[in-house]
């Protein structure tokens, strides 16, 4: 079966900082969604000073596995700060799209990022996802 995929370019950007125990199931799904809905795409993940073996996995995630020809890692010299580190990564970032993830943790179905780069093709300029709940009612 032939899927008509985005012509599209689309880049993500991936803040890293000790995320070993959630990082390889992420860009598993990440990925997947991405090969699944877009022709070209690039995963850009920002080493932040991981102190454990994040970085190992995804080295290894990139070098065995079919979905991350696209996977580029940026390693920052010292903690700057999930705000430092995403600016690092979308300066690097080539794509027409762009996808910030600021954390590891899919508490989110993936299809919801199929959704939000719908929403941009609407013709908004910036798109956000934030959980209803759990957050704090100023940070909503």
């Amino acid at each position: 079966m032939i899927q008509n995929k985005e012509k599209n370019f689309v880049s993500c950007v991936v803040y890293l900082h000790n995320e070993s125990d959630t990082v390889e199931a992420f860009l598993e799904k990440i990925c997947q969604v991405m090969q699944d809905n877009f022709e070209k795409y690039e995963v850009i993940c920002v080493n932040d000073g991981c102190a454990d073996d994040t970085i190992e996995k995804v080295r290894a995630f990139s070098a065995g596995n079919r979905l991350s020809p696209v996977v580029s890692l940026v390693n920052l010299s010292y903690y700057q700060g999930v705000e430092c580190a995403m600016n690092a990564g979308c300066d690097l970032a080539v794509g027409d799209f762009l996808f910030e993830f600021d954390s590891c943790r899919l508490d989110f179905e993936p299809s919801l990022i199929m959704e939000i780069y719908r929403r941009a093709l609407q013709g908004y300029d910036v798109v956000a996802a934030a959980p209803r709940y759990g957050v704090a009612f100023t940070s909503r």
